[in-house]
């Protein structure tokens, strides 16, 4: 329960039973109240009135369960009432407490954006819903470091539809998003190792998708050009398994993947190089 302050709208009825209802956890019975107090003349430009309101909702959300994306509209009202409470506020009364529910609002579209990772069919949505987690983070911080959570956010999209792309017959659709999400990580930290090998296996199975076409009856003008794609992906491949390894020479999956990528460039000698410091990191 909130406490609420009682003095600046103690006369008005519905104001004062829609507080009695949130403080009885009966939110969905208070929101009509509360949507008739915000543009009741006694009470439009009263921060209690929109402060209530963004409590309510807020609470309301939370009821129906983080995640639920068809109810983000109750997350969006209960947002925008918390900012016009604060505009009217200038007393900083209701301060605290709706700085309490923009954060809080903040941290819940976070969590949502994750959530929403998950699904296939929304990364649009869950990418829009950490946008605004940024907003609200700005408005009660303007010079938060924003960086590492870009990091993070982006690196789990990246793994999971690099994932996504293996498991359901290399989809092109899962790749793109994949290759998207890992490279605005590396926008922000070209040493990430996760986002660099990461990508590297992706440009790595690629090709060697296009390579297992060979196997089917193909003209040879088809051949040259499945040959010459496949080339390109390896060779795009190549650089971020460079980095990971110079930036861990014992990482078992740059060293294999290193391996691979010569030999299917038809480098020998560079892809036994490979082979050879894998060979030798196993035998420790």
């Amino acid at each position: 329960m909130v406490a609420f302050c009682h003095t600046s709208y103690a006369q008005n009825d519905l104001l004062f039973e829609a507080q009695k209802l949130c403080n009885e956890k009966k939110f969905e019975a208070a929101i009509p109240m509360l949507e008739k107090a915000i543009v009741h003349p006694e009470t439009k430009n009263d921060p209690a009135a929109w402060h209530i309101r963004s409590y309510a909702y807020l609470q309301f959300y939370k009821q129906a369960g983080t995640g639920n994306t068809s109810k983000i509209y109750l997350l969006d009202t209960a947002m925008v009432s918390a900012l016009i409470s604060m505009k009217l506020d200038s007393n900083k009364g209701y301060l605290e407490n709706n700085n309490a529910f923009v954060k809080n609002g903040a941290a819940t579209y976070y969590k949502v954006s994750t959530i929403l990772l998950q699904d296939s069919f929304n990364t649009s949505k869950s990418e829009q819903f950490f946008l605004k987690y940024k907003k609200y983070t700005t408005i009660l911080n303007p010079t938060f470091e924003f960086k590492p959570k870009d990091i993070e956010y982006y690196n789990t999209m990246g793994s999971i539809f690099a994932d996504k792309y293996m498991k359901n017959n290399f989809n092109q659709k899962y790749g793109d998003i994949a290759k998207y999400a890992l490279l605005k990580v590396l926008e922000l930290d070209n040493k990430n190792i996760s986002a660099n090998i990461n990508l590297g296996i992706l440009y790595y199975n690629q090709g060697a998708t296009l390579m297992k076409m060979m196997d089917y009856d193909v003209d040879l003008a088809q051949l040259d050009v499945i040959q010459e794609n496949a080339k390109k992906l390896f060779k795009q491949s190549l650089p971020f398994m460079i980095k990971v390894y110079e930036l861990d020479p014992k990482a078992e999956r740059a060293l294999e993947g290193l391996q691979g990528i010569y030999s299917a460039l038809l480098d020998e000698e560079k892809a036994n190089e490979f082979k050879q410091l894998k060979e030798a990191l196993n035998k420790k």
